[in-house]
């Protein structure tokens, strides 16, 4: 059941990109790229501060950064949001928060009630939500740098000086 539940984490989110254009995949592929790498990050520090422990993985070699999550759930899902907010700062932080406080507070108590991980952990449900909200900022920031929203300026400022 608990391997079901996993996978299910793991693949729905990947069969859901069918149904986005490829151009908007293409799009926001780099941010989701870059939040999954800063992802297996945070989970690698959570892992060596006792935040959490796995105890049911999908695979014998992801207990650290859980693969069901950033490359599944997290990483798919910030196509998602990016894709219906991107451009709209407020939107974008508000549906994060939703998001955050469904994660922290729902599917932390689901994996700890299915025993995927321990019980024990020092890191609170609200610490969770401000880590990912300061995340979300960040991965924002780093689109508008992708889309060249950051930098235009710049770049007119040094070619008008040479």
């Amino acid at each position: 059941m608990v391997k079901v539940v996993l996978w299910f984490f793991f693949i729905l989110p990947w069969i859901s990109l069918f149904l986005l254009n490829n151009s908007v995949i293409r799009r926001y592929i780099p941010v989701a790229l870059f939040a999954t790498v800063v992802n297996t990050i945070m989970y690698q520090i959570a892992w060596a501060y006792d935040s959490w422990k796995y105890n049911e993985t999908l695979f014998w070699w992801d207990n650290v950064a859980q693969i069901h999550a950033v490359n599944g759930v997290f990483g798919v899902g910030t196509i998602w949001i990016f894709y219906f907010t991107f451009r709209k700062f407020w939107i974008y932080l508000v549906v994060n928060l939703i998001v955050d406080c469904i994660y922290s507070f729902g599917f932390r108590a689901l994996w700890k009630k299915l025993k995927i991980t321990t019980g024990y952990g020092n890191l609170s449900p609200l610490e969770a939500i401000l880590i990912m909200t300061i995340m979300a900022i960040i991965f924002y920031v780093y689109q508008m740098w992708q889309e060249g929203l950051i930098g235009r300026e710049n770049e007119n400022s040094v070619k008008r000086v040479t």
